[in-house]
């Protein structure tokens, strides 16, 4: 299986598909030409497009990711990296944040829960953790926003704030 996973990585990664993987993925696009694909998962399936997109998108991500949880930690990281991957590709080249593209959330809450058990409190605090550090942005967060990645950037932060903080509660609960 592993070595299956290493094939498949070199391929994807090889010379030869990298003018293939750049030229589809990352190309300039103006703001009324996203392709379908493009929106379709940068929106994680349209769930982007509803009001308040971010938070369904985090909570939907939170039960996946929860179900997740029983998963060999080696294989819940490699689905963690292939979405903050898959963010980063499909996020490179757009001018802002716009409010549709969700996939970033999804990265940022696969990285809260990365590492930690699987009970209902983890779950409710690290959904709750999460957005809040993801909507009201800590000061160096918000300047993270101006890098080339920091669409999607902000959200790894979030998210790996937010399981510092799950951490922290996890050793005062036991602690009591």
């Amino acid at each position: 299986m592993k070595e299956l996973l290493y094939l498949s990585i070199l391929t994807i990664f090889s010379h030869q598909n990298k003018r293939i993987l750049w030229g589809t993925f990352i190309r300039k696009m103006n703001k009324n030409n996203i392709p379908f694909w493009r929106k379709f998962l940068g929106s994680f399936f349209f769930i982007g497009k509803i009001k308040g997109g971010g938070t369904y998108t985090s909570i939907i991500a939170g039960f996946l990711f929860y179900y997740f949880l029983d998963w060999n930690s080696v294989l819940y990281s490699g689905i963690a990296v292939g979405i903050i991957i898959l963010a980063i590709i499909l996020s490179y080249d757009l001018k802002k944040d716009f409010s549709w593209f969700t996939l970033d959330e999804l990265a940022g809450t696969a990285l809260t829960f990365a590492f930690h058990t699987k009970t209902i409190p983890t779950l409710v605090i690290g959904l709750i953790v999460f957005r809040i550090f993801d909507i009201f942005k800590l000061p160096f967060i918000k300047r993270l926003e101006r890098v080339k990645t920091g669409i999607v950037l902000d959200d790894i932060i979030a998210g790996l704030i937010a399981n510092g903080f799950l951490w922290i509660v996890r050793y005062l609960w036991i602690l009591r």
